[in-house]
């Protein structure tokens, strides 16, 4: 175990049920542009494309403003659907501002560091999506503060985008980011220098040359690694 002062959260997939609230938003979408059938194929193929899109954006291939709409213009080319991708994206963005079911344990988890530890959260995203939601769950009085990529201008696992984090935050001795994915969480901690937790709860293999410094499957193991 080991002492840390400064814990960054990521968000999505880490504390929050992203997948859950992310679906709930594309089939909300999908039945009121009129399409009612084969939403989970339908989605399916979404997923890929948006995937592909914030992996660009990770890499700064693209912009946050350009990623909005062109999700959903070549998932609408795909699947010959005749919808307009603002107008689908306006709506989308609306509804996934509203997610903000939690991961099993995570409320649990951060109210035990909460006394004697400051925490953040570290979040690649939207911020017009992620404030929001944050701003009305259960957690959010317990975070120090909110660090969102398209705010920042930089997407983890660019190092600017944790230079901003510790140009705000003493604690670069002792901070640890917990995080599910490998490459904006783990590398990104990895390569400005903290130490990492991968937030492994469906229990993949790491097929990737990068190494956290813990690895976890459910977040009450956090209680054996931090202090």
């Amino acid at each position: 175990m080991k002492r840390y002062n400064f814990i960054l959260f990521d968000a999505d997939g880490t504390l929050f049920d992203f997948n859950r609230a992310e679906f709930e938003a594309f089939e909300f979408c999908m039945k009121n542009f009129g399409v009612v059938e084969n939403i989970y194929e339908l989605h399916s193929k979404y997923e890929i494309i948006n995937k592909s899109l914030w992996n660009e954006f990770e890499q700064r291939k693209i912009s946050a403003s350009k990623l909005r709409t062109d999700r959903f213009k070549r998932f609408f080319d795909k699947v010959n659907l005749k919808l307009v991708p603002e107008d689908f994206s306006k709506l989308y963005l609306r509804k996934l501002s509203e997610g903000k079911h939690l991961i099993k344990g995570a409320e649990e988890i951060i109210k035990y560091f909460y006394k004697d530890h400051k925490m953040a959260l570290a979040t690649n995203g939207l911020a017009d999506v992620q404030y929001p939601r944050f701003k009305s769950a259960k957690i959010k009085k317990y975070f120090s503060h909110v660090y969102v990529s398209e705010e920042i201008g930089y997407p983890k696992p660019n190092i600017n985008f944790f230079k901003r984090i510790f140009s705000e935050q003493p604690y670069h001795d002792s901070t640890i980011i917990v995080g599910d994915n490998l490459i904006s969480d783990i590398k990104g901690g990895n390569d400005f220098g903290i130490d990492t937790c991968w937030f492994n709860e469906n229990k993949r293999i790491n097929d990737k040359d990068i190494i956290p410094t813990y690895e976890i499957n459910e977040l009450k193991e956090l209680k054996n690694i931090i202090v």
